[in-house]
Parts: C-alpha cells; sequence; structure tokens
C-alpha cells in the first residue's frame, strides 16, 4: 500500500470513529444493580427504543420512592387532596374536605416527570439531554392496571382509629397493614388511651360522650345511646367491612337533627359533613350517592329528606364492604369501598323497605312548636371543635377496653346477634351494652310497624284471606274481586280488599302492578299468613297465588 493509500486508510477510519455515537454518563451514580441516580436520588430513565417494559418498571419505582401522595385504589390511580369549598351536582363540601382524585394520564406525566430524571438520545449532540416524561410513557403505566410497587390504599383518615383486633392507628401517613393513609396534622387535646384500657376507664369515657350530648332531647334512653354509638361508628368506619345508617328523626324542624350528624363528621374528620342531597328519584339519589363513595367521602349527610327512604344502593353501602359502580365517562365497572359513615335526617323520616334493618333511629321531640328558639348556655359545635381531641380518645377508648375484657357476651334479654353487621356489633353495639347501656338498635324495631309496605301487605293478606280463604286466584281475579261495584249496594263487594289494593299499587291497581308485588312478597311471613304460589290457571297460563294462614 503506497503511503497515499495508507494516510486515506487512516483518514477514513478516524472519520468513522467520530461518527460513532458518544453516549456521554455525566455527572449520574451508577449502582451495582446498573440503576443510575442524579445526585439528587432520583432515578435516571432513558428513553431508548425497543426498552419500554424496562421504561416503565423504573417509572414505577420512580413514583414509589418519590410520590408519597399517590396510591394504587380499587383498580386506579389517585391521590388524596384538599377540595375548595363546593356546591355541584347536589353535594355541598366544606371548604378543605378530602376527596380522591383520579390520575389520568396529563396527571401521570407531571408526577413522573417530577419524581425521575428522564432523558432521550439527541443525535445531534451526541449525548442524552434532559425531557419530560413522554406522555405514551405516562399512559403506558397507567394502562398495566396493576401496580404492585405502589402503597394500595383502603381510605384515608383524620383521626386516628383502631383496627378489628384493638391496635391502635394514630401515626400520621400509612399503614402498611390496614392500607389506610392518616392525612391530618397534630389533634389539639389528643393522647392515645392505655394499651388495655379497664372497664373503669370506659365507664369514664362513656361519660365524656354522654355529657356531650346530653342537651339534645331524645325520646329515651336508647335513642342517646344510638347517638354514642354513632360518635364510636364515625371513628371506626374505615375498617369496619359494614355499619347501619344512622338515621335522625323528630317531628318539628329545628330540634337539632343537623347538629347531630354534624357532630359525628367533626369529631371524624374535624369539618362539618360533606351534604348530599337526594333529588327527586331514586335513579338521581343512586347516581349522586356513587359520586361521593368514588369521591371517598367519610362523612355522608343526607340533610332534611322529604320522601321515604329506600333503594338498592343505599342497602348494598350499609350491608356489604364493596359496591360496583361505573365512573362517570368510565367505560368499565369498579369494586368502590362503601366505608363512609351515612346519616340521614328529615322531620317524621319515613324508612321503608329492605333498609329498615339497615338503620340506626335517632329519636328526638323538643316538645314545643318553635324548638330553634331555645337558648342554650353553651355553643355545641364549638364544644366539640374545642373538645375534638378529648373526645376521640373516649370514643377509641370504650371498643378497646370491651376487646382488653376479651371481649365479653352480653346477657341480657332482647339482646340478640345482629346479622350483615357483626364488626359493628362486637366494636359499636356489645360495647355500650358491657356498660350498662340499652341496646343502640332498640328505637329502629318501631319501624317495621311503620312501614308502609309491610302495612300494605298485612292489609292484603287479611282482606284476602277473609274473602276467599285459601282459594287460589289469579292477579287478574283477585283486582276484579277487589274493584267490583255493587250498585244496587251503593258499595263494593270487598272494601277492605279494594282499599289494600289501592295502597300497594299506589291509587291505580293493575293486574300488571299486582302480579309484581306478589312475586316480590311471595312466601314472606306477616301476621302468620303468607303468600304462595299456587300453580297455573290451565286456561290463561298465568301463575295462581294464594294465602296460606299457619296455626
Amino acid at each position: 500500500m503506497s503511503d497515499i493509500e495508507q494516510r486515506g486508510a487512516v483518514a477514513l477510519d478516524k472519520l468513522a470513529s467520530e461518527k460513532k455515537p458518544r453516549r456521554k454518563k455525566g455527572l449520574h451514580l451508577v449502582k451495582p444493580g446498573g440503576e443510575t441516580f442524579d445526585p439528587s436520588g432520583r432515578r435516571v430513565i432513558r428513553h431508548d427504543p425497543g426498552k419500554l417494559p424496562e421504561i416503565l418498571d423504573q417509572l414505577g419505582l420512580a413514583l414509589a420512592e418519590h410520590c408519597d401522595n399517590l396510591f394504587s385504589y380499587t383498580g386506579r390511580l389517585v391521590r388524596v387532596y384538599a377540595a375548595p369549598e363546593t356546591a355541584s351536582g347536589g353535594v355541598h363540601r366544606p371548604r378543605g374536605a378530602l376527596v380522591l382524585h383520579p390520575v389520568d394520564g396529563s396527571h401521570l406525566t407531571e408526577l413522573a416527570t417530577a419524581a425521575a430524571v428522564h432523558e432521550r438520545y439527541e443525535a445531534r449532540s451526541e449525548g442524552y439531554k434532559p425531557c419530560d416524561c413522554p406522555r405514551r410513557v405516562a399512559d403506558a403505566y397507567l394502562a398495566r392496571g396493576n401496580w404492585p410497587e405502589l402503597r394500595p390504599l383502603a381510605g384515608f383518615i383524620e383521626a386516628p382509629t383502631i383496627t378489628l383486633d384493638g391496635r391502635l392507628i394514630h401515626e400520621p401517613g400509612h399503614d402498611s397493614e390496614t392500607g389506610l393513609f392518616q392525612a391530618c396534622a397534630a389533634i389539639p387535646g389528643w393522647s392515645p388511651p392505655s394499651a388495655k384500657p379497664s372497664k373503669a376507664e370506659a365507664m369514664a369515657a362513656l361519660y365524656v360522650l354522654i355529657d356531650l350530648v346530653r342537651t339534645f332531647p331524645f325520646d329515651y334512653e336508647e335513642d342517646l345511646v344510638a347517638t354514642v354509638a354513632g360518635i364510636i361508628t364515625g371513628l371506626l368506619r374505615r375498617v369496619l367491612p359494614a355499619a347501619p345508617l344512622l338515621a335522625v328523626t323528630a317531628p318539628t324542624p329545628g330540634t337539632g337533627k343537623t347538629l347531630i350528624a354534624e357532630t359525628f363528621a367533626i369529631i371524624a374528620t374535624g369539618r362539618r359533613a360533606s351534604v348530599l342531597s337526594l333529588g327527586h328519584d331514586d335513579a338521581e339519589a343512586e347516581k349522586r350517592l356513587a359520586g361521593v363513595l368514588l369521591a371517598g367521602d367519610a362523612v355522608i349527610a343526607l340533610d332534611n329528606i322529604e320522601r321515604p327512604l329506600k333503594g338498592d344502593l343505599l342497602c348494598q353501602v350499609a350491608t356489604q364492604q364493596f359496591v360496583r359502580l361505573r365512573p362517570l365517562g368510565a367505560s368499565g365497572m369498579l369494586s368502590i369501598p362503601t366505608h363512609a359513615l351515612m346519616v340521614a335526617t328529615g322531620n317524621n323520616l319515613s324508612i321503608v323497605g329492605d333498609l329498615k334493618r339497615r338503620v340506626v333511629m335517632i329519636r328526638m321531640d323538643s316538645g314545643q312548636e318553635r324548638p330553634e328558639q331555645r337558648t342554650f348556655s353553651r355553643d355545641h359545635l364549638e364544644d366539640v371543635f374545642e373538645h375534638r381531641g378529648e373526645l376521640i380518645r373516649a370514643a377509641l377508648t370504650i371498643p378497646m377496653a370491651y376487646l382488653a375484657a376479651c371481649a365479653p357476651a352480653i346477657e341480657v334479654k332482647d339482646w340478640h346477634p345482629l346479622g350483615g353487621f357483626e364488626q359493628w356489633d362486637r366494636l359499636v353495639r356489645r360495647p355500650l351494652g358491657w356498660l350498662g347501656l340499652a341496646d343502640p338498635m332498640k328505637a329502629s324495631e318501631g319501624l317495621r310497624e311503620q312501614d308502609p309496605d309491610l302495612e300494605g301487605m298485612r292489609l292484603l293478606l287479611g282482606s284476602w284471606n277473609d274473602a276467599f280463604g285459601n282459594e287460589p286466584k289469579t292477579a287478574s281475579d283477585l283486582l276484579k274481586a277487589g274493584m267490583e261495584y255493587r250498585p244496587q249496594s251503593d258499595a263494593y263487594a270487598y272494601p277492605d280488599l279494594r282499599d289494600a289494593l289501592q295502597m300497594i299499587c299506589y291509587e291505580k291497581p293493575t293486574s300488571r302492578k299486582l302480579g309484581n308485588w306478589l312475586r316480590a312478597h311471595r312466601d314472606r311471613f306477616v301476621d302468620g299468613m303468607q303468600v304462595k304460589q299456587a300453580g297455573e290457571d290451565g286456561h290463561s297460563k298465568v301463575a295462581l297465588w294464594k294465602v296460606l294462614k299457619c296455626i
């Protein structure tokens, strides 16, 4: 090779070597596992082609390390934040109310950019340059749907609480065992109860709670006890699989129903309750209730209810740990926890249907025409705010003392187990009975007799049995007999049956309405009678029904 050829080859080799990318390491620290960090401790994520799975893994670790307020919650990523005072969609939240905010792709892009150093190779400079987290990466991370590196969230709390086995949770931050996130600062007046309080300590704590609410005009002792149960329930609701709805009723406005609801909320959260208006129909009410459950509100007040309280979703919220809901604008269903304290208030509140057995009633009556004009020596809500820490300690001492005593059985007549609310019964109801108080569920027993559905069933079966005994009838036959008018006597043939049909069919009896009612109430007992299906009519091929009277 000539001298000129040799010099040309060297020049070509030099040019080729200069064109090779030189990837600069900068000042990053590379750990033994190959992970790279910047001097501040943030991960360095390099967005190279073909490395998406590794990039997503690194992003998840970065979010877990640097996003204290990011959680995995019921198949979504969420953050806890304090909302401004809002009143929209039938929901009013006070300023500072904590709610869950779902994290979408745009929001996650911002969080991911802050949690790590993102770099992309730039050919012009032949090295890596900082960049924002690409939106496609954030979307891909969200699409995983499972984020085991992030902390799972069961719910947030704003006051100390206890677990089902009596362990006290009172330190701010995330509790890994329960998944609860305590999102509150120090509470003035709060000090932890002793690890195993005595019965004497529980009695002293009980007097603190009773003194707080003693000026309310309760009908009977069980109504006061139900109010104390409501205070304890508010603090424990996040750990209870199920808890009854609390219903506060009085015959006259201004008696103090809303004050009771606000008392529960202030002790549990440090602020007034989020207020939900049910709207004019059940469909609208369930849509609004689904919204507050998705937002994670801790206390929900259904205030000034003017129509019978009922609904499938309300029943599910009271007795089920999760309900299936579809977030607004989403196509999939989510399993949402139901661990919000539900408090309903109203004048002569009417509870109907299956909700009756899922309610703790609190009845009040001032015996005055204008109870709002009464005067008191103290401002009740100011007292609650001022002594909140002491009240929390007192409310937690009672179940802790009962558990410390090995949860003894309550040997009291008519004190029956409460199916569907076993943990609430163990941590709230039985501790109060252990201290010698009345059953907080006693006031709810009268709901059965006041239920218009039960009244209609009693009237229909009684009049049907009087008119036809156990003779099978179709819905059409029964309706025809009940609406038969006899001009010669200027009266209906079976007036009691007619009244019953009008009651259960809402003044407009039809065969379809009656048939649906019979199917919904078959095999149920009332006053020793039940509706049974008795085959089909041979001619019309429709269901036959009869009333059986049990001896």
